[in-house]
């Protein structure tokens, strides 16, 4: 009964929405397609191509389907949007999977640069404010030839808006249960030379409890103060600057700047130390050069990016360090503790050649160095390692219906020598098909993480141990891919097969406790280890069918037979098996119903996705799920300069929510069904 009062009284708030906006101005309903094939898109290859065209395969979240969405978060939008990406908690940042492989494999980028941000192998997704994004751009496969190292899953684009205006001034409030509220604005401004971008955001919520048991040294205990996700707030504030210095030469620069705090309980029986808080800077300068062709460019930039992760000390805690003159390391209330600090250098020297109309020829030349400094959990205290490479690719279009793109990579790595890459993709288009078939080989460094880091924690109760592992192997990958793409214009459907082979994957493995942790009460050890054999092999599966010209659906199915075998002792059960990778789960689907009245002014958009059991090597499995999402969105005053819209949805319609207990795997940490709302005002004062 009360399901049915919740959409009852929310689809009476569309019928008043509906009847609002006849009143406002009237819009091309070709607009309304769900899925527009001249989009260009960039990631696939590193030039601009319309998506219909993109000689590798790409997939594409548009901003149509981010404002039918109308997410919170980086992480919550794609889990909702792509069915082959998927998300298990984390308290530290994101533990995202593309086709059965995590973080360390997926390359994640801001405007075609990467992303820095990897706590414990958890992404900082916070750092990307969800009402920045224009689109997101998805290439899945090792894309080593072209990025280098972090690519062996596939690469995740995010392209941010960009100023188009005279001047333009926006904001955004979104409000909902458990004290969450969005605060977002961006400011624009263009002369016809000088463009400028600036963008700040605020994110808070309150937290949730969704169980009070938790597991602590092997009993189930009653009355735990710990949250399913920590009250937390964070601040971003960016900015852009692109300058048209002549018809061939552009440069920009661009600036970000972000703070995050997570507060953690403290109770009768089990209280936290400490609280979490991070620190993130970018800074980037590029430019841009038109050779005489107007089509062929060079492009050169240079970016620093660094990302600090502390403790926030609330109680006092002695250590098992000792200060250089031999007294014990005591923390107090208080005290900020640096736990990690990640530098990285990036410079990138690209030129981009149009020879005739069927070859277009990129090649550049890269130089990386990443710095990790961690006083507390490296032997030496700090690391640093620094790569150069060269690449090239050609894409060549043989017929007006092959195109075939060929790339390498070469390599140097300052602890592992020198690697070659290659890729080589081809696309066949056939009436209203497109078959499409990839081979690439991906390869990838141990990161200093993997090679130096140790450390002691709790986890929900025990003690656990994280070691190091400086014999570790670099990985590589056999990945090959082939697909098959139809579009009629109305419905667009893609069917990909997959299989990729890892040769040394890297993996946290459980090892024997040593008789020193022992002592100090650490009741389990996990250690980087290079895998006998890995693999992950699938299919994916997505459709999108213009029903009618204000009507839409679509979806995706992924399945993932992501496995390893774990362990070389034959004395080990597990022996010669081949178990799911950490985190894996086998099914994942997505589904949206879409309606937009003519006018565009209003729209009501159902969305489902599902998740089966994610399987973990230790501490039980997560538990299959299915949530159900519903988002009203209407233009409540629209005119020449000023624009209002809203938006209120029911997050978790059906009410579910994962009570498995503290210091167990959850299948999701939803707080159960949520409301929310959102406002949005934009001034705008068009170029003429």
């Amino acid at each position: 009964m009360k399901k049915k009062c919740w959409l009852t009284a929310l689809l009476a708030g569309c019928s008043l929405c509906a009847s609002h906006a006849q009143t406002v101005l009237r819009t091309d309903t070709n607009d309304l397609r769900e899925i527009r094939l001249d989009e260009v898109v960039v990631t696939g290859t590193g030039t601009e191509h319309y998506l219909k065209d993109a000689p590798v395969q790409t997939e594409v979240i548009t901003g149509k389907a981010l404002e039918q969405y109308n997410g919170r978060s980086l992480d919550e939008i794609l889990s909702a949007l792509s069915p082959s990406i998927t998300f298990s908690p984390g308290d530290m940042g994101s533990n995202i999977q593309l086709n059965g492989l995590k973080n360390d494999y997926i390359l994640i980028m801001v405007n075609g640069k990467r992303m820095n941000g990897d706590i414990g192998g958890q992404n900082d997704l916070s750092i990307i404010n969800p009402a920045t994004i224009e689109r997101i751009e998805i290439v899945k496969g090792a894309s080593s030839s072209l990025y280098g190292s972090d690519a062996i899953a596939g690469v995740i684009n995010i392209i941010t808006k960009k100023n188009r205006d005279k001047i333009s001034v926006s904001n955004t409030t979104r409000v909902g249960n458990y004290d969450d509220l969005l605060q977002s604005e961006i400011i624009g401004f263009s002369n016809g030379k000088l463009n400028s971008t600036t963008s700040a955001s605020m994110k808070h919520t309150g937290g949730w409890q969704n169980t009070t048991q938790e597991w602590y040294h092997h009993d189930l205990q009653e009355g735990s103060v710990s949250k399913t996700v920590s009250r937390s707030t964070n601040f971003t504030l960016s900015q852009n600057f692109t300058y048209k210095a002549s018809d061939r030469l552009s440069l920009s620069a661009d600036a970000s700047y972000y703070q995050k705090w997570i507060f953690r309980p403290v109770g009768p029986w089990k209280y936290y130390l400490y609280d979490y808080f991070y620190r993130n800077q970018d800074y980037a300068l590029g430019l841009k050069y038109r050779l005489n062709d107007k089509r062929s460019y060079l492009t050169a930039d240079a970016s620093f990016g660094q990302y600090n992760y502390y403790f926030d000390y609330t109680g006092q805690e002695v250590t098992n360090f000792f200060h250089p003159d031999g007294t014990r390391v005591v923390n107090y209330p208080g005290d900020r503790v640096l736990q990690t600090m990640q530098r990285r250098w990036l410079n990138h020297v690209k030129g981009v050649f149009y020879l005739g109309d069927n070859h277009i020829l990129s090649a550049g030349i890269e130089h990386q160095h990443d710095y990790l400094k961690s006083p507390y959990r490296l032997k030496q205290g700090k690391a640093s390692v620094y790569t150069l490479a060269s690449y090239a690719q050609d894409e060549w279009s043989i017929t007006n219906r092959l195109n075939l793109t060929l790339g390498y990579r070469f390599v140097h790595h300052k602890e592992f020598g020198q690697k070659f890459t290659p890729k080589i993709s081809a696309k066949y288009s056939l009436g209203d098909f497109n078959l499409r078939a990839t081979y690439s080989y991906g390869f990838k460094a141990p990161t200093l993480k993997e090679l130096y880091q140790n450390y002691i924690t709790v986890i929900m109760g025990p003690l656990k141990a994280y070691y190091g592992n400086e014999n570790l192997k670099p990985q590589s990958s056999n990945y090959g891919s082939a697909s098959v793409e139809y579009s009629n214009g109305k419905f667009q459907a893609t069917v990909t097969g997959y299989y990729n082979r890892i040769h040394n994957m890297i993996a946290l493995t459980v090892v024997p406790t040593s008789s020193e942790d022992k002592f100090l009460e650490v009741e389990e050890t996990m250690k980087y280890n290079n895998l006998a054999k890995a693999r992950s092999f699938g299919a994916d599966f997505t459709f999108n069918y213009q029903v009618l010209p204000s009507l839409a659906i679509g979806g995706g199915y992924s399945y993932t037979d992501a496995k390893a075998q774990y362990t070389e002792d034959q004395n080990d059960p597990n022996y010669m098996k081949y178990l799911p990778i950490n985190a894996t789960s086998y099914h994942n689907a997505n589904w949206k119903i879409a309606w937009t009245h003519k006018h565009k002014d209003v729209g009501v958009s159902l969305f489902g996705r599902y998740q089966s059991t994610r399987y973990y090597i230790t501490d039980g499995n997560g538990k299959a799920y299915q949530l159900w999402r519903l988002n009203v969105r209407s233009s409540l005053l629209k005119t020449k300069k000023w624009n209002l819209g809203m938006n209120a949805g029911i997050d978790n319609i059906f009410n579910y929510i994962d009570r498995t207990p503290f210091g167990k795997n959850r299948g999701t940490t939803s707080p159960g069904r949520t409301l929310y709302l959102s406002l949005n005002v934009k001034f705008q004062n068009k170029q003429k």
